[in-house]
């Protein structure tokens, strides 16, 4: 028997507030603003979002919320399109079961507040929603959706949308459910698209499809009761193999993932599936010097999955050596730090890039981590040089700034710090509003977050 999905989570969304949330959400809630409040400063300047705000204003819409941390508005679907996609520009934003929840769910919260005047305390609670309903449902499916050619973040993070602007908006049950179903015939993004400026898009486009279908059924529209779980509903047209698990009811309210599955804060702004190996070649590094002009071979190793979100083997822009293991491994080698600055076209195609890169063959396993669901058991890399010699960097299980292995604060505030340099932004606003969003619970609403 099929579970009535989408009524099921139209219950738990209408249901959950402030007062709803247990002990320890709100601390995981805060890391996730103030991780993609860093991202969003960095993306400020990129090509990708410079469009996609002049697109927006182009369109017109009643000034409801603010974007990008300044003064101006546009309409909150708008707004919240802009800020995503600049979260997600530079793919250095929080990821948690292979999507990227605070890139999406930020954007929709903070537009969706400042448009309806809600607390932070009710963006806490929109935020906890969202992340519920979108870890249900990618926990659903079994097999690989990256490798059917979906983006997880594009197909689910419209329904995570939706779901937190209904709670942000104060939906009732009835309305949510239409959310819901609506968002589900929103959701789109192919891994295709990777490496070019409709990947970030995806973000924005999953936070402006929330903020529209939640605003829609407010109105009154009214979508399917079974868009979600129905024989031609969005979890069957979605899953590879037709092994979608819809018959467990939800256990949203009762079970709650955020507490389980927390946030991984990237310390790199590379593919999250790449965290791990810059971990393990960068330790190599430290413990002795290696001449890159005397390797003779690369041979990073990981799993099957995580090697398939990495196609770009010779990539030439910065956008697509993001998704390059060859392009991290040699730069992590060449360069001893993978960052913002190596991300620069210009540092990718340098002739030593390009010949270190030549040099990289990855060996991928089929073993897995049950507690690490596509990753293997650990990643490494295997570096032979031009005289023999074989040197092989630590096994890395968890890479740092992983749920299981947090940042402390300061080293947080260094990324933070980091990506406002990287736009331009002034320290002493970096410093103001960094401090806003580790205590974003606390405001009275979304008009008081700082400008930067």
């Amino acid at each position: 028997m099929v579970a009535p999905l989408t009524r099921q989570f139209a219950a738990f969304v209408a249901a959950t507030s402030e007062k709803s949330l247990p002990p320890g959400i709100v601390e995981i809630v805060r890391l996730g603003f103030t991780d993609c409040a860093a991202v969003i400063l960095a993306g400020l300047n990129e090509p990708v979002v410079g469009t996609i705000r002049d697109y927006v204003l182009n369109e017109g819409a009643t000034p409801q919320s603010r974007y990008l941390f300044g003064t101006a508005r546009t309409g909150a679907g708008g707004a919240a399109m802009i800020n995503a996609t600049a979260a997600h520009a530079l793919d250095y934003d929080d990821y948690a079961f292979s999507n990227h929840p605070s890139a999406v769910l930020v954007p929709t919260v903070l537009a969706a507040a400042e448009a309806s005047g809600a607390s932070g305390a009710r963006m806490v609670a929109g935020y906890a929603a969202g992340y519920e309903v979108w870890a249900d449902l990618m926990l659903r499916e079994p097999d690989h959706l990256h490798a059917k050619g979906w983006h997880p973040t594009a197909v689910f993070g419209p329904l995570a949308a939706a779901a937190a602007a209904a709670v942000v908006m104060g939906l009732n049950e009835h309305q949510a459910t239409h959310a819901l179903a609506m968002a589900a015939s929103l959701a789109g993004g192919v891994m295709e698209n990777f490496g070019t400026m409709a990947k970030p898009l995806h973000g924005g486009r999953a936070a402006q499809a929330g903020i529209n279908a939640a605003t829609m059924a407010l109105a009154g529209i009214e979508a399917s009761p079974t868009a979600i779980e129905g024989e031609l509903g969005l979890m069957r047209a979605l899953s590879p193999n037709g092994k979608v698990d819809l018959a467990t009811p939800g256990t949203l309210g009762r079970d709650w993932r955020l507490l389980k599955l927390r946030l991984n804060i990237k310390k790199y702004p590379t593919v999250g599936a790449s965290q791990r190996m810059v971990d393990s070649l960068l330790a190599l590094k430290k413990q002795q010097a290696i001449d890159p002009a005397k390797i003779a071979l690369i041979e990073p190793r990981l799993s099957v999955r995580h090697y398939a979100v990495m196609p770009f083997h010779a990539a030439e822009t910065g956008l697509r050596a993001k998704f390059s293991m060859q392009f991290i491994a040699a730069c992590a080698l060449l360069h001893g730090k993978v960052g913002l600055m190596q991300l620069k076209d210009e540092v990718v195609q340098s002739p030593a890039m390009r010949a270190l890169m030549d040099k990289v063959k990855v060996f991928t396993t089929t073993e897995t981590d049950p507690g690490y669901p596509g990753a293997a058991p650990v990643d490494f890399c295997r570096i032979t040089m031009a005289d023999g010699t074989v040197l092989q960097s630590p096994d890395v299980a968890r890479a740092t700034g992983h749920a299981d292995i947090p940042l402390p604060v300061e080293e947080i505030w260094a990324k933070f710090s980091d990506c406002a340099a990287y736009a331009g932004v002034a320290p002493e606003r970096a410093k103001a509003l960094f401090d806003q969003m580790q205590r974003i619970d606390t405001l009275k609403n979304a008009n008081e977050v700082l400008a930067y």
